[in-house]
């Protein structure tokens, strides 16, 4: 008896078990959603152009194609990459960037150039652009 009794406890026991664990099966937990991440507003940069040289820079940031332009100088000889300024009424500046290509030891036979607009507080708006098409295998 006291054997049947054992075994009795340990078929209640593993049914209590069974039943404990139905309860906390995935089916059965609450659900819930996780918070939606709340990411920070950049805050805006602040930036103020108080030369042709910053004028010119963040014209040069706008285009990889640009990289490595520098301001035109009586100077150098071959330059491919090069642009100017004229300082605009109200503030600001109108940067030209040229791009120029084949036998530039000799001026570059052939050239692009675009003209932008940039204001005192760095806005820039492309006004213009002139010159040869310029080709999708142009070096750096």
């Amino acid at each position: 008896m006291q054997r049947q009794h054992s075994a009795l406890a340990g078929v209640l026991l593993a049914s209590s078990l069974l039943v404990a664990l139905a309860g906390c099966s995935a089916a059965s937990a609450p659900t819930s959603t996780p918070a939606p991440t709340v990411r920070p507003t950049p805050t805006p940069i602040t930036v103020t152009v108080s030369s042709a040289g910053d004028a010119a820079a963040l014209v040069i940031a706008t285009n990889p194609m640009f990289a490595g332009t520098m301001e035109q100088r009586p100077d150098v000889i071959g330059a491919s990459r090069w642009w100017t300024a004229e300082a605009l009424p109200g503030g600001g500046y109108q940067i030209e960037v040229t791009i120029g290509w084949g036998d530039c030891m000799a001026g570059c036979i052939e050239r692009h150039v675009w003209t932008y607009e940039v204001d005192a507080s760095g806005g820039l708006k492309l006004v213009g652009e002139t010159g040869d098409p310029v080709p999708s295998d142009l070096p750096a």
